[in-house]
């Protein structure tokens, strides 16, 4: 056994949260009356700590997601299968405190992801969740920027599964297949595309945008009217047509 003193118990106000960390687990005590508890000090739901929570009632409430747990017990009245692990404290001279050989013993089948010395330390969401899917990039991002990547980010071959490639709904830029790495940044590289180069009468585009009108009414005539100004001199090189800007079909 190894008495650890976490709190002081005349200085904790009865029922609200309070924290402590021993053995890298953070835990959460709650005085209420002249007893204490100790237990694990992290929702079950995303890892937040439950000692930024509040006291409705006889449960401890998480501050973000709303879950409960009973603060004597650290079980949930709205699910009793979520509980939270409880460790032995008690009371002597003032001080609160825990067996930090208990604590330990627990981290064997639960051991602790954070990293308190990295990017947003005992905050992080090490969780994640399906409707936040870039959270673990954007951690990467921030604690190591590009020096795990190279200065232009990752590289990949193409290979997405189509469930996950933009439809008709979304704003689609649609470029030629890689069939070797991007160019460095000092080799010159141009935007011209040439539609039909092997057709009599080919269409060279300085940028590759082209617009229709084949909207079946989609577009007013003053946005097509607008849009066929926006239309520059066409000309032509070595009897090839060049348009800059729009071409209007």
């Amino acid at each position: 056994m190894n008495p650890t003193r976490i709190a002081t118990y005349s200085e904790l106000p009865d029922r609200e949260p309070a924290y402590a960390v021993v053995e890298n687990v953070d835990l959460v005590i709650i005085r209420y009356d002249d007893r204490i508890s100790a237990f694990y000090g992290r929702c079950h739901n995303r890892g937040v700590l439950l000692a930024d929570g509040y006291i409705y009632g006889e449960n401890l409430i998480c501050g973000v997601h709303g879950w409960d747990y009973r603060y004597d017990t650290g079980v949930s009245e709205y699910n009793n299968d979520e509980q939270l692990a409880k460790f032995t404290s008690w009371i002597e001279d003032d001080g609160v405190w825990v067996d930090a050989d208990e604590i330990r013993a627990w981290t064997v089948e639960h051991p602790q992801p954070y990293h308190r010395d990295e990017y947003q330390g005992m905050y992080q969401d090490v969780h994640g969740a399906p409707e936040e899917p870039y959270v673990g990039y954007i951690k990467e991002l921030a604690g190591y920027g590009l020096t795990r990547s190279g200065e232009h980010g990752p590289v990949a071959a193409m290979g997405v599964p189509r469930q996950e490639l933009p439809s008709w709904d979304d704003l689609q830029f649609v470029v030629g297949q890689h069939a070797t790495l991007p160019q460095l940044d000092e080799v010159p590289v141009d935007t011209v595309l040439i539609i039909g180069p092997r057709a009599k009468k080919p269409l060279r585009l300085e940028i590759p945008i082209f617009v229709s009108d084949t909207s079946f009414g989609a577009l007013s005539e003053e946005a097509k009217t607008a849009l066929a100004k926006g239309r520059k001199e066409e000309r032509k090189i070595n009897g090839v047509e060049i348009h800059d800007g729009y071409h209007i079909v």
